[in-house]
């Protein structure tokens, strides 16, 4: 691709304007305020297309196209909750997810985080974020061991608190995500809106491992759960719900030893759908079914190649102030994928207020392109559809991933003081 020069524009106003290409990358100063966008991009067989490109995506915000200034997509760091339903139904899904936990790891980069949270009528962590695979691995273990998967379940307050936690512990320049693990059952409120606002707030992607009916109540039967455009899944009842679907239906008589609040019958509590699916297809995730033994390695794929497209926040937006967006594929890409479907989050909140005047923006040298052998991620199940008709974007650019070390932040230099003291004179100093 010929790389054009930017041209420098004088505004009304004496600021200095360059344009730019959404290919390229380009530095902003400190009070620009730039807003990521995660999308995924799904063939008609539900299957990630990658290798798409900045120039195939269209991205508007309030209705107004907005230039996409820099866009990523699996060299992004990622930060992902493990967040598991220990209720009294799920043993056997959490053993199933255990036993391919080690494969499902390794698509997973150096970089990434996982963090591990366990939930019934409370919330627990079990985790913090680590990077250590053998540590997360000794913790899902530890955790098969030490739950006693006998109490009732607050799926709806298990999302919340894995939202403040993800939107507290996550990093900045890492794209954020929680897995949960869960039959979709829960004695309590459902609240669709208020857990969507929560994950709009931590800047997170939810995607759902659906479980079939454990304890064998047989209100979903024996058959295949719908799926959102056309097909299904397996483990299903043929009735509304499933993955991206309806409503999940709720069992007619609860689970036998749970003991709960809410409406009873024949002395058992009651369960209803927690709108799990619908829950993650608003924030731009997914679901499948758990029965799947894949289940959790094609999930981590798929939010490792999620795009990331980023776009200067309008003049005059405020802080906390929540818009619109919408992106779609270009005409050229729409031709390639024509029964495509892009799913990202429909608002984002703007985390910092922008200037009423357009800032100033600075080009820099581009960096290469990974090569291709380092962007494909091994999946044994649904495989990517990848776009060879453009080399893949490098690397965004996103500073420093350590924090220097407190030996490193105190020494000091010929040209600089240490911390809180003089700086060292030289002997020619007077």
């Amino acid at each position: 691709m010929t790389r054009l020069l930017a041209l420098p524009l004088i505004l009304s106003s004496g600021v200095l304007l360059f344009t730019a290409f959404a290919d390229d990358p380009v530095v902003f100063k400190s009070d620009v305020s730039l807003v990521r966008v995660d999308a995924q991009v799904v063939d008609r067989d539900n299957r990630a297309i990658t290798g798409l490109r900045a120039a195939d995506f269209v991205l508007r915000e309030e209705g107004r196209v907005q230039q996409i200034r820099n866009f990523a997509s699996e060299d992004m760091p990622v930060d992902v909750l493990l967040l598991l339903d220990v209720s009294a139904s799920m043993r056997p899904h959490v053993q199933r997810i255990a036993d391919a936990f080690h494969d499902a790891l390794r698509v997973l980069r150096a970089e990434d985080r996982m963090a591990i949270m366990v939930f019934d009528r409370s919330t627990r962590l079990r985790m913090p974020f680590r990077t250590s695979r053998s540590e997360v691995e000794r913790e899902m273990n530890r955790l098969l061991d030490q739950e006693t998967f006998a109490g009732g379940t607050d799926i709806t307050r298990g999302m919340l608190d894995a939202a403040s936690y993800v939107g507290r512990a996550g990093r900045r320049d890492a794209r954020r995500a929680i897995v949960i693990l869960t039959d979709d059952e829960t004695q309590t409120n459902r609240d669709e809106e208020g857990v969507s606002r929560a994950l709009t707030r931590a800047d997170a992607v939810l995607c759902a491992l659906i479980a079939p009916d454990a304890m064998g109540s047989g209100s979903r039967g024996i058959g295949r759960y719908p799926q959102q455009g056309g097909g299904s899944w397996p483990g299903g009842g043929g009735v509304g719900g499933g993955p991206l679907g309806g409503i999940i239906l709720g069992r007619r008589g609860g689970y036998p030893g749970r003991r709960g609040q809410g409406p009873m019958s024949g002395g058992m509590p009651r369960t209803h759908s927690a709108g799990t699916a619908e829950i993650a297809q608003r924030s731009g995730g997914d679901s499948m079914p758990v029965d799947d033994s894949y289940a959790l390695e094609t999930t981590l794929s798929r939010i490792r190649q999620r795009y990331a497209l980023y776009f200067n926040l309008p003049p005059g937006v405020k802080a906390g102030e929540e818009r619109a967006i919408e992106v779609s594929l270009a005409d050229n890409a729409t031709a390639r994928y024509r029964d495509a479907e892009v799913r990202y989050r429909r608002v984002y909140l703007a985390a910092n207020g922008s200037a009423a005047e357009p800032p100033e923006i600075t080009r820099t040298p581009v960096s290469a392109p990974a090569p291709e052998s380092s962007q494909n991620i091994p999946v044994r199940r649904r495989p990517a559809v990848n776009d060879a008709s453009g080399p893949r974007q490098g690397p965004l650019d996103v500073g420093d991933k350590q924090a220097p070390s407190a030996d490193r932040s105190n020494t000091a230099t010929d040209d600089q003081p240490s911390q809180g003291g003089w700086r060292r004179a030289k002997p020619d100093d007077k």
